[in-house]
């Protein structure tokens, strides 16, 4: 999710100030007990934040081993809630109180830390118009190497527009002997954002139910038509840019609402080594390191193939892989296969099928991962003609068949062929040319969304504005291609509204937004 400062200003950041028992703003207090040394950035997680019976939350203090020897800086600051997000780092975090451990190479002077703490927040809090506050800040030493820091924000704001801001900095700080830390050891700003919520609301907009309550935005994926498990993810890094940062992977479990953690990343189509991993669930990752924690899966299978797999996607039934293979230095004219999930072999292999080149990232050095786009009639997928070239030579499937010939889809050559399709394959909705039946255009592209099952009924979002054109809003659509007929089923929808998916009786949408759209009806 790459946010540009005037989308994030649109994010109401509902803050509040949680006061906790047995502490008091800017308290200090020490215990004691030394832990086994862990090694920097594989620290356990350590529950920030518990409820009590009160329904209060309990910071949690206790000592965190850390492996202190072994520290190539002055300090870390670690979050507690995700330890693998620390020092130096800006991330966007919950609007709730944040708990953080600050680990110390040398032990410290624990007043002049504190101090810089505060001094430096304070100093950010200034810089006039960038959003920045100074947080409320309570302090608990484990001992002069290990400081516990909590961070609440001040009072909500008044306006929708406004976002928070704050900064975690040791600058200034001195150690137990007197000696200044370098000038700039790594800092910690975090990013306020009210977090992104899971809903379901019915196809007629009358009914909606808020079914995670996640702590943290997550971007997120709907991986079946039960609702029943999510991809989500989470950038490590934010910057209002287009920097490609490393993402945290998880499965989410709808019906334990559990989040499953992954030691990689979960993709809905495959690039890499021929050996990796599908799970019928709906994604793949690359095989895990030795020593690494898969959680256990029946719906997983590892697959095995020679080659460099250039794409790799699942059928429409999950049965089968399609996939696009050659050498790691091949890139162009590729075998197209179908491998048997189930057999766990690959059972068609059309050699140099695939004439063309695979198209370079336009943001860096990397590869476009070839997808395949199957609607239960037909395969179909492209290769750029060439290096320089935006002209896409594309290529179809026939199931019936097996045999794959030339594409021509009712789109320039040089534009994105990507459509979704009804069930029954009648009518497909080209993002660059609009609807089509067949090769009858039947309406222009009408915007994000899906088809609902069985039907040939397209749910879509729409942005719309009042007739001053003073006001911006999401519309939810529906349109009936038999028909040729839009009706709105719900208006007034905030611009943080996105459709995840259908039920697979129609009868739900599954969306995401971080605005209470009960309270917004």
């Amino acid at each position: 999710m790459f946010l540009s400062r005037c989308v994030r200003a649109g994010f109401l950041v509902c803050l509040s100030v949680v006061w906790l028992t047995g502490c008091s703003i800017g308290d200090s207090t020490d215990s004691s007990g030394v832990g086994t040394p862990a090694v920097p950035g594989n620290t356990p997680a350590t529950p920030p934040l518990e409820e009590g019976e009160t329904n209060r939350p309990k910071w949690s203090t206790v000592e965190i081993p850390y492996a202190y020897a072994a520290m190539q800086e002055d300090v870390v600051i670690q979050l507690n809630e995700e330890p693998r997000l620390h020092s130096p780092m800006r991330t966007i975090v919950g609007t709730g109180p944040q708990a953080y451990t600050v680990f110390f190479r040398q032990p410290m002077d624990r007043s002049s830390v504190e101090q810089a703490i505060r001094d430096n927040a304070q100093a950010e809090a200034k810089r006039e118009d960038l959003g920045y506050v100074e947080p409320l800040l309570t302090f608990h030493w484990v001992h002069d190497q290990q400081l516990h820091v909590l961070a609440e924000l001040p009072k909500p704001k008044t306006s929708e527009n406004e976002w928070a801001e704050y900064r975690l900095h040791v600058a200034g700080a001195k150690t137990a002997k007197g000696s200044p830390l370098a000038e700039e050891p790594p800092d910690f700003r975090a990013l306020v954002m009210l977090p992104d919520q899971v809903w379901r609301v019915s196809l007629d907009g009358k009914e909606q139910e808020k079914i995670t309550d996640w702590k943290v935005s997550y971007n997120t994926m709907m991986l079946d038509e039960d609702a029943r498990f999510f991809l989500v993810s989470r950038y490590t890094r934010y910057c209002e840019c287009d920097a490609r940062y490393p993402k945290l992977h998880w499965l989410y479990d709808n019906q334990t609402k559990q989040l499953i953690s992954y030691p990689g990343e979960l993709l809905e189509h495959y690039q890499g080594e021929g050996e990796f991993v599908a799970d019928r669930r709906g994604f793949f990752f690359a095989t895990p390191p030795a020593g690494a924690e898969v959680p256990p899966s029946d719906t997983a299978a590892t697959v095995k193939v020679d080659g460099y797999v250039y794409g790799a996607s699942f059928s429409k039934d999950r049965q089968r892989l399609l996939m696009a293979i050659g050498t790691a230095e091949q890139r162009k004219d590729l075998d197209f296969v179908v491998y048997d999930l189930e057999a766990g072999k690959i059972e068609r292999r059309l050699p140099g099928v695939m004439q063309g080149v695979v198209a370079p990232s336009e943001v860096d050095d990397s590869l476009v991962t070839v997808r395949f786009a199957d609607d239960g009639q037909q395969v179909t997928f492209a290769m750029r003609e060439s290096d320089v070239s935006y002209t896409e030579n594309r290529y179809r499937l026939d199931w019936k068949t097996g045999s794959v010939s030339e594409w021509n889809p009712p789109v320039p050559a040089d534009s994105w062929a990507g459509y979704a399709a009804s069930d029954d394959g009648m009518y497909q909705m080209y993002l660059t040319a609009g609807l089509f039946k067949g090769s009858e255009a039947v309406a222009d592209y009408l915007g994000q969304g899906f088809w609902l099952p069985g039907s040939h009924q397209y749910v879509y979002v729409k942005w719309e504005s009042t007739n001053d054109r003073q006001e911006s809003f999401l519309s939810l659509h529906l349109f009936d291609a038999d028909r040729k007929q839009d009706r709105v089923l719900r208006t007034g929808l905030p611009s943080t509204f996105h459709l995840l998916g259908v039920s697979r009786d129609g009868n739900w949408l599954y969306v995401s937004s971080n605005r209470d759209l009960a309270a917004s009806k």
